[in-house]
């Protein structure tokens, strides 16, 4: 059985979600990644360590996303954060 193709993938999250990024390498607002062909949203998400609660909704190549679709080489995805105001 043939092992899965890695491709790379670019994460917009910005500083705020940055922030929430487990592996330091990664904290940054823009990141290039790469992955399997078998990888989803939450995946990566998880992968990175941002909590689901503090992302409202994420798009990949400009339209909105459910978490679990996968991911295709040099798609760009951007996470948006909840926004609180006080």
């Amino acid at each position: 059985m043939a092992e899965p193709k890695t491709f790379n993938v670019l994460v917009n999250m910005g500083i705020v979600l940055a922030r929430q990024v487990g592996p330091p390498e990664y904290q940054k607002p823009k990141i290039t990644l790469p992955v399997t062909e078998d990888v989803t949203l939450d995946y990566l998400i998880n992968q990175l360590g941002i909590p689901n609660q503090y992302i409202s909704f994420i798009t990949v190549n400009g339209r909105k996303c459910e978490w679990s679709v996968r991911l295709k080489p040099n798609d760009e995805i951007i996470l948006f954060p909840y926004i609180t105001g006080g």
